[in-house]
């Protein structure tokens, strides 16, 4: 007679593997920047603070314009979610710009969802150049004969 061995059942595998491939593909989320808190920005309002009141509520600005007499501070941040190895989609891009006037209070906050704003499109022109074009042979075999034999003494 022939001994009947035991049929496993190979669920608790099944079950782990399809376990990890769903953690794998779990969404990940980044952020970027620095997105003001909406609480923090409730306390900015123009004409009350100073630039070190915004530094100590907001942070160091993303960003301060040079070329202006009075420096505007600019706030940049974007969330993302990324699933697996796809494309990462933009849940928020923000920008908040903080003006301050001649005595050094701000004079404007504005907040500018840039979500939906689209990328530019490289340009496609190319530059020219001087010079040859060298074909791949012409590159292997152009530095023959350049080099000058090393004498040792």
């Amino acid at each position: 007679m022939h001994a009947r061995l035991p049929i496993r059942c190979p669920v608790p595998g099944v079950v782990a593997a399809a376990a990890a491939l769903l953690l794998a593909c779990s969404p990940i989320q980044d952020n970027n920047g620095n997105i003001p808190i909406a609480e923090s920005m409730e306390q900015i309002a123009p004409g009350k603070q100073t630039r070190e009141q915004v530094k100590e509520t907001l942070g160091s600005p993303s960003a301060v314009s040079a070329f202006e007499a009075n420096p505007v501070w600019y706030y940049i941040g974007k969330r993302t979610r990324t699933v697996a190895f796809l494309k990462p989609e933009v849940l928020e891009h923000q920008v908040v710009e903080i003006r301050f006037g001649a005595d050094g209070r701000v004079s404007e906050v504005n907040t500018i969802d840039a979500t939906g704003f689209a990328k530019p499109d490289p340009v496609d022109r190319v530059t020219p150049t001087e010079g040859n074009e060298f074909t791949i042979l012409e590159q292997l075999i152009g530095n023959i004969g350049r080099f000058t034999p090393t004498t040792d003494r």
